[in-house]
C-alpha cells in the first residue's frame, strides 16, 4: 500500500519502539479495490498509555480512551490509533459495554463486521487476512466474520451496513449473512434514527434495485409506512408493478442525490390509503396529499435537515401536476414553483414514468422535450419571480397595504404577469393592481 506520510510515520514510530502496528479495515479494502481510501485507521499492540508515551510532545486527543483509541495530530492531521482489543457484551446492540486489550491482531480482526473489512497491512506490505477477505473481495461477497447472528446481535447497524456495501459496490450477501439480516431486522429498533438515516441514504443512492426488492422487509422495518405498498397491485394499464415495485423502479431511475432518491422513494407512499376501484380500474385520487403527510412523518423521525425535508415534500406534493409544452405555461409554472422547482418537477415526472409499464415508459420522452423547450424559452426570456417583479413590498406599503396583504398583492401581480395579463413595468402593475385586486378577499 502507498500510505500517506503521516500514517507511515506513525507506523514507523510505533515499530521502532517495539510494537506491532498496522493500517486496518476499510483503507485496506479500498486499496485492494484500486480506490483511494478516505482515511486510514491504525491498530497496534501498544496499550493507550504506551501510545501516548510514543507520541510524547505531539498534540493528543484522548476522548476515545475508553475504547482504546488515541488520536495523534501529525502534520496537522489527527491520526486514530487503537490498541488491539476484544469487545465485551453488547447490551444495547450497538456498542460494547466494555473492551479488553489484546496482543493479537488476529483476535482484533475477529471482532470486526465483514471479512472484507477484517484485513490489516503493515509497512512491509504483507496483508493479514485470517478470514478470507481477499477472496470475498474478488468474488464480490459480503460475509460476516464468524457467526453472522452474533455479529448482528452485537451491533444491529451492521445489517444496514451490509446492504449499503451491496448497493455501493454491487456485491451480494452470502446466504448465512443474508438469512441473519432477514431474521434479526427487528433489532434495528435499537439503533438511533440518525444512524439509520445515514445508512439509508447510502443504500438508496447506490445501485440499489436488487437490495430494495430482496430486502423490502428490512427497508419496511426502518420505514414502516412503506409496508402497505409492498405487494399492493395498482389495477391500471399504466402500471405493471405493485406500488412498491413502481416506487423502487422510479427511484432507481432518478439521479443519485439524496433529495431525488428520497422523493421517489416516498412519492407514492399514500397510494394504498387512497385506492378505490371503479369499472375495474384502480384510482388513487388525492394520494399526493396523503403521501406528503406520511413522508413528513418519515423525514421528521429520521431527523433529516429542514432544507432536505422542504425540498422533498415540495416535490412529492406537486409530483402529479399536469405539464404543458408552451411558453405561457412555462411562465406560469416558474412563477408558481420557481424556475429550479419547475425543472426539478419535470425530472420527477421523467423518473415517475420510467417506473411505469414498458408500453407507457415512452411518455418520459415527452417530459424531456418539455424540459428542453423550457430551457430554450428561459434562456431567451428569464423566468419571472418576485425578485424581478417591477414592484416591491415597499411599493405596496406606500399604497397602504399591510401585513399579509402585501405578499398577497405581490403574488397576485406575479401570477397575472406570468399569465400575460399585465406588462412587468411599475406603472402597468400598479394600475392593474388598482383595477383588479380585491383587498377585502
Amino acid at each position: 500500500m502507498v500510505l500517506p506520510d503521516d500514517i507511515s510515520y506513525a507506523l514507523s514510530l510505533l515499530e521502532q519502539r517495539g510494537y506491532k502496528a498496522y493500517v486496518v479495515g476499510g483503507c485496506v479494502r479500498d486499496d485492494l479495490l484500486g480506490r483511494q481510501p478516505a482515511d486510514h485507521d491504525i491498530t497496534t499492540s501498544a496499550k493507550p498509555d504506551d501510545i501516548i508515551s510514543v507520541f510524547d510532545g505531539y498534540h493528543i486527543y484522548t476522548s476515545g480512551l475508553k475504547h482504546g483509541t488515541v488520536s495523534v495530530v501529525i502534520n496537522g492531521r489527527p491520526v486514530e490509533i487503537t490498541t488491539f482489543r476484544v469487545d465485551g457484551n453488547y447490551s444495547d446492540h450497538r456498542r460494547p459495554d466494555s473492551v479488553s486489550f489484546s496482543n493479537s491482531v488476529e483476535e482484533d480482526l475477529s471482532r470486526r463486521d465483514f471479512t472484507v473489512n477484517a484485513m490489516a497491512c503493515g509497512l512491509d506490505g504483507v496483508i493479514i487476512d485470517p478470514f478470507g477477505g481477499q477472496e470475498d473481495l474478488k468474488a464480490g461477497i459480503i460475509r460476516a466474520v464468524g457467526d453472522a447472528k452474533t455479529r448482528f446481535c452485537e451491533d444491529a447497524l451492521r445489517m444496514l451496513r451490509a446492504l449499503r456495501f451491496s448497493s455501493r459496490y454491487g456485491w451480494s450477501l452470502d446466504k448465512d449473512t443474508s438469512d441473519a439480516v432477514h431474521e434479526l431486522k427487528g433489532l434495528l429498533h435499537d439503533i438511533s434514527n440518525e444512524r439509520i438515516r445515514e445508512e439509508l441514504c447510502g443504500i438508496i443512492t447506490g445501485n440499489c434495485m436488487q437490495i430494495m426488492l430482496e430486502y423490502s422487509d428490512v427497508i419496511c422495518e426502518i420505514i414502516p409506512e412503506l409496508a402497505p405498498c409492498v405487494g399492493f397491485e395498482q389495477h391500471t394499464k399504466y402500471h405493471d408493478k405493485t406500488v412498491y415495485g413502481h416506487t423502487v423502479t422510479a427511484m432507481c431511475a432518478a439521479d443519485n442525490s439524496d433529495i431525488m432518491r428520497l422523493t421517489m422513494l416516498l412519492h407514492d407512499i399514500g397510494k394504498p390509503d387512497t385506492f378505490f376501484m371503479r369499472d375495474g380500474v384502480g384510482h388513487f385520487y388525492g394520494h399526493a396529499d396523503v403521501s406528503v403527510e406520511k413522508a413528513r412523518v418519515v423525514l421528521n423521525r429520521l431527523k433529516f435537515p429542514n432544507a432536505v425535508k422542504e425540498k422533498v415534500l415540495f416535490l412529492i406534493q406537486h409530483h402529479g401536476i399536469v405539464m404543458q409544452d408552451n411558453p405561457k405555461y412555462f411562465r406560469r409554472a416558474a412563477a408558481k414553483y420557481g424556475e429550479q422547482g419547475f425543472f426539478d418537477l419535470i425530472q420527477v415526472h421523467i423518473y415517475d414514468n420510467m417506473g411505469k409499464a414498458p408500453e407507457y415508459m415512452h411518455e418520459a420522452e415527452e417530459f424531456r422535450r418539455i424540459e428542453q423547450h423550457a430551457k430554450e424559452f428561459f434562456a431567451a426570456e428569464p423566468a419571472l419571480s418576485l425578485k424581478n417583479l417591477a414592484v416591491s413590498g415597499g411599493d405596496m406599503i406606500t399604497l397602504g397595504y399591510k401585513g399579509s396583504d402585501i405578499g398577497r398583492a405581490l403574488r397576485f401581480l406575479l401570477n397575472e404577469t406570468a399569465e400575460g395579463n399585465c406588462e412587468n413595468s411599475k406603472p402597468a402593475l400598479l394600475k392593474y393592481l388598482n383595477e383588479h385586486f380585491d383587498k377585502d378577499m
